[in-house]
């Protein structure tokens, strides 16, 4: 049965280009993608892939060069100004290095602030100081970091500043862009941790974007997977942490999570990501596709439904299914066995 979770936001044959050295960037693809109310969407993919660049858009960070955003069926990939600034109440966006996006001259408590400023939230100076120590207290800190400034706090600290300036508002989606890849691994589960516990406590949904498949797999409902700016698998976290159909997200999981503990399945990805500004034709995964034939460079896939919301782009994709189940039988055999 198909998601009849309430779409929140959609992204509809989005687009997106960029000028480089004379060169055309196709940053993203037609993208088709929804995103339902509440959950956590994982978005992965190699640096390049066009990832930051997607959730750039749906929080109007980049404007659309094709297609369309809808957010709760309304369409606003082009509002005007007055109908943006009350769209930034209820999008926001989380990013990977905290110092950068805070003004090192600025007050912890000024910045927790300045949204509610922008917005006119609070009747006066002293409702607003209120709501920021709240919020402070939120994110698991206290009034005594109310007067000190960005360098004088960890990199933890930090993120946990930015996750309330970015809550301050109480939004409905956040984009959270790399938000802990800047950060210790014990650091980074502190706050992942305090990620789920805020989405529950708010109702947040999330756009999580990482290359790291442990922490994308911790967080994440439903992942997707992106090649050159295309989606190229989607589905249920479990089903595609443990069953991976496209050969690219196979090789993703078998390198990070040890999907595939036998020899036949490991797979090493070879080469590198082929330039967005010059990609290949057919499909974009073909020139590093251990399953590619003559049919994957010359014919482009179409992602295919199939079934229980997996969705997924490739010519072989029945045999990628027959692949992987032999691989799984394999693996439990071993299990029961022992066999090394």
């Amino acid at each position: 049965m198909e998601n009849q979770k309430e779409i929140l936001i959609s992204a509809r044959d989005l687009c997106k280009e960029f000028k480089s050295n004379g060169r055309t960037v196709h940053a993203v693809n037609h993208i088709n993608l929804d995103i339902y109310k509440g959950e956590t969407l994982g978005l992965v993919g190699e640096s390049g892939c066009g990832k930051s660049t997607f959730g750039n858009m749906l929080v109007h960070l980049h404007t659309p060069d094709g297609g369309e955003i809808l957010y709760q069926g309304e369409e606003i990939s082009h509002l005007k100004k007055k109908e943006l600034k009350q769209m930034y109440r209820k999008i926001q966006i989380i990013f990977q290095d905290p110092y950068s996006s805070l003004d090192p001259k600025k007050t912890i408590g000024w910045l927790i602030e300045e949204p509610l400023r922008i917005h006119r939230v609070g009747a006066d100076k002293q409702e607003r100081a209120k709501l920021v120590q709240n919020m402070l207290e939120v994110v698991g800190m206290d009034e005594s970091y109310l007067d000190k400034y960005p360098d004088e706090l960890s990199g933890g600290q930090r993120q946990r500043v930015a996750i309330a300036i970015a809550l301050i508002l109480n939004p409905e989606f956040v984009v959270c862009d790399e938000a802990v890849s800047a950060l210790d691994v014990s650091v980074q589960a502190q706050v992942l941790n305090l990620l789920k516990k805020l989405q529950k406590q708010f109702s947040l949904t999330y756009l999580f974007i990482s290359h790291n498949l442990n922490v994308v797999s911790y967080m994440s409902d439903r992942i997707g997977i992106m090649y050159l700016g295309e989606i190229v698998e989607l589905g249920d976290v479990k089903e595609i942490s443990a069953n991976p159909l496209h050969p690219y997200g196979r090789a993703l999981f078998s390198a990070s999570l040890g999907v595939g503990k036998s020899n036949d399945s490991r797979i090493v990805l070879q080469g590198d990501l082929p330039s967005p500004s010059n990609p290949p034709g057919g499909c974009p995964f073909h020139t590093r596709c251990f399953m590619a034939t003559e049919k994957c460079s010359s014919v482009k896939p179409e992602l295919q439904n199939l079934g229980n919301g997996h969705y997924c782009a490739c010519h072989r994709v029945e045999e990628c299914r027959k692949r992987a189940e032999a691989v799984c039988g394999l693996e439990k055999k071993e299990a029961v066995t022992g066999i090394a």
